[in-house]
């Protein structure tokens, strides 16, 4: 049991603005994330924010650069309470929320309006039940929560709080992110233009976008190349490669494992967890037949698709499924696994710089990054429901859209012929499609093969769409 003691020396220590007035400079970053400013805006909501992703993605960077600005707006630092349950213990009382909650007010005797931080809430067992709880009170509180395990979140509030809460997801950085993170001004007053609603490359003639980036062109396949390598996580992006890599591996990869995962789910085989993640790696973006990858690790498939799933909600891997008009077929069908941000992958297998020469390992790379964008949602002409799609030929990603299907095929090279797109042709014939995107490393224009439209779009410039 949670003693009154403990709840206050911890919040005395973590909430430091209560004597300074201010949140430390080593606490925020300069960059805000583009969730931001929705995040401001809900705060005069009533519906708790939930800011979900995984690991080291900023999302408590976001809550300290909310407590800042409400203190720039004035509000009391003692109404600004943040609470962190990374201490096992405190999370072992049930009831620890709810004291939180009273202690605090009971203390300061607070009786205005009270912004409550709960970082990492999903290692308390039933929090969604004790916040719906004081929720329905109408106690004159705004609760922002965050959790690392955004999967299992969605599920554990989808009957307790729904109508009650509203999320935010804080994937890896987006290649436009990163770019705004790591470009100079001029790109980044660029990219700010790029979201004014005349950028869709469906709807504005290639030639024109071409020549508003022609600019900035040298400095984003620059930065792209650095993306390929470092990938989303933000903690890596200023750190020496092989640094950045051996955190990713040994730092970022095994929290991920045994605080995520292995703690939150009482997994017993991690043998078998580590392996498959490893396998998912050393076969980054083919297709996967669970029943051999049992046999591989000497386990039943019903425990393959239960470690994949756990993969999955830490963020860690993309699963994609077939593309079929029957859901029954999609499910049955080979899935496609992805390492979900390409600097983990280089730091698994010990990639380095070099692999930027080798067109093979890099093009698979950057097809893992694309679906990622796709996944996540950061492509805004495109929504989250991805699929591949495969019959003599195959097809990298078919996106679903309310109005129909848009396939989409990587190719990252100079020269593309129609002899690469086959399977893009045969699926828009097959299903009467009228457009298809093949993202390229260089060539952009619009083509029309066999009376199907073409659009070539290079990879650095489709991720920045929007920029973050």
């Amino acid at each position: 049991m949670v003693s009154k003691d403990d709840i206050m020396g911890e919040l005395v220590r973590t909430n430091y603005w209560w004597e300074t007035g201010s949140v430390r400079a080593l606490d925020l970053e300069e960059y805000r994330r583009n969730m931001f400013t929705d995040l401001v805006d809900a705060l005069e909501d009533k519906e708790i924010c939930g800011i979900i992703g995984p690991r080291r993605t900023g999302k408590t960077t976001l809550m300290y650069q909310l407590i800042d600005l409400l203190l720039e707006r004035g509000v009391e630092p003692k109404n600004i309470m943040l609470f962190t349950f990374d201490n096992p213990l405190m999370c072992e009382d049930e009831g620890v929320i709810e004291k939180i909650v009273h202690i605090h007010e009971e203390i300061y005797g607070i009786t205005d309006k009270r912004y409550i931080f709960f970082d990492e809430i999903q290692y308390v067992k039933d929090w969604s039940r004790w916040i719906k709880s004081i929720y329905d009170k109408n106690m004159n509180i705004k609760f922002v929560v965050s959790g690392s395990s955004g999967k299992l979140i969605y599920k554990n509030t989808s009957e307790s709080l729904t109508g009650r809460i509203s999320f935010f997801e804080t994937d890896p950085f987006s290649f436009g992110e990163y770019c705004c993170y790591k470009g100079s001004e001029g790109l980044k007053s660029f990219l700010e233009g790029l979201d004014d609603g005349n950028s869709d490359p469906l709807t504005v003639d290639p030639y024109e976008l071409n020549l508003k980036i022609k600019h900035h062109e040298k400095e984003l396949k620059r930065l792209f190349n650095d993306y390929i390598l470092y990938g989303g996580i933000p903690e890596t992006f200023d750190k020496e490669l092989s640094k950045a890599h051996k955190w990713l591996r040994q730092d970022y990869v095994g929290l991920v494992f045994y605080r995520d995962l292995i703690e939150l789910f009482d997994i017993r085989d991690t043998r078998t967890l580590e392996e498959l993640f490893y396998y998912i790696a050393n076969t980054h973006g083919q297709r996967a037949n669970y029943s051999k990858i049992g046999d591989m690790l000497d386990c039943r498939i019903e425990t393959v698709k239960t470690y994949l799933g756990y993969l999955e909600i830490a963020g860690l891997i993309n699963i994609i499924e077939y593309y079929s008009k029957s859901p029954k077929r999609s499910k049955r069908a080979e899935k496609k696994l992805f390492v979900l941000d390409s600097g983990v992958l280089n730091a698994i297998k010990g990639n380095d710089k070099k692999i930027l020469t080798y067109s093979a390992i890099v093009g698979s790379i950057v097809e893992g990054i694309v679906c990622s964008h796709l996944v996540s949602g950061k492509i805004d002409i495109l929504p989250k429901n991805v699929y591949y799609w495969r019959s003599v030929y195959e097809v990298d990603f078919v996106v679903k859209e309310r109005d129909g299907l848009i396939p989409i095929e990587v190719k990252y090279k100079n020269n593309v012929g129609e002899s690469d797109l086959k399977g893009l042709i045969s699926f828009m014939e097959k299903h009467n499609i009228e457009e298809g995107i093949v993202i390229t490393k260089e060539k952009f224009e619009e083509t029309i093969i066999d009376n199907n439209k073409i659009w070539y779009i290079p990879v650095w410039f489709f991720l920045l769409k929007p920029y973050g």
